[in-house]
């Protein structure tokens, strides 16, 4: 090989490539991704020492500038990270396999609105152009999460917007944002009664806590100081288990109902 293709690969030209194969890319938080990382040679011999993996999602931070503008700004987070720690040297035109299995953290956000999730694969190796992979994975609900949906659903609400909100640091998350899914009535029993009711999912394994923030419609003018002022939003918290999961609609009609 000429000295001047290794130049060219020591910048980064001509060097190796990965790609991460997905087995599926549709998943729920706490079940397994698993795949294959494809290492293909460039025209040098190249000595990897690593291959990372980085789950990441994407969240959304208001905020007021110096000059008193709102900011929104868009972050990525980490969910996750594994490594493939085995040191190996990939040839010219080679190609390996790199079978992988990791298990979904539980509290991935679910892909619906502007909520995204990747698997970023890097491998650790000098100044390569293309040594950096982005693969989509499409996080369905879990059991207890589509069960809330689908009673919400039935009690006559839709799914209108859902977004990944940054929050400050608190107790019951080691998360630096919180998923909101927001419901608008379009029918039932509770159609008009509200504005919205918006739902955050935290995952704790065995059980599933919900938080809903109830936003009733503004009646008259105390109704309307109440909303002007964001004192019009109720936060109630139900715990899912398997125990209550099949009374699970009646549950949260009761708790609509109590803060209608």
């Amino acid at each position: 090989m000429s000295f001047f293709k290794k130049v060219l690969g020591s910048v980064g030209i001509g060097a190796a490539k990965v790609d991460a194969v997905l087995d599926h890319n549709e998943v729920s938080s706490g079940e397994e991704l698993t795949g294959v990382i494809k290492v293909i040679g460039g025209k040098v011999a190249q000595e990897i020492n690593k291959i990372d993996l980085d789950v990441m999602c994407n969240y959304t931070v208001e905020y007021e500038d110096d000059e008193g503008e709102d900011i929104t700004e868009v972050r990525e987070h980490t969910l996750s990270r594994f490594q493939i720690k085995e040191k190996f040297t990939i040839e010219p035109g080679e190609e390996k396999h790199f079978p992988f299995s990791f298990e979904l953290d539980e509290e991935t956000p679910i892909t619906v609105g502007h909520s995204k999730t990747w698997l970023e694969t890097n491998l650790d190796i000098d100044m390569a152009i293309d040594k950096t992979d982005k693969d989509y994975v499409y996080v369905v609900p879990n059991e207890f999460q589509q069960a809330v949906i689908d009673a919400l659903e039935d009690l006559g609400f839709e799914l209108y917007d859902a977004d990944c909100e940054g929050i400050d640091s608190v107790s019951f998350s080691r998360l630096p944002f919180v998923q909101e899914l927001e419901f608008k009535t379009i029918s039932g029993d509770f159609h008009g009664k509200f504005d919205e009711v918006e739902v955050v999912f935290l995952n704790r394994g065995y059980q599933l806590d919900v938080v809903f923030e109830i936003d009733r419609k503004a009646r008259g003018f105390s109704g309307f100081f109440k909303e002007a002022f964001d004192l019009d939003e109720s936060k109630v918290r139900l715990v899912v288990t398997a125990d209550n999961f099949e009374e699970l609609e009646e549950l949260i009609y009761d708790i609509l109902e109590a803060n209608s």
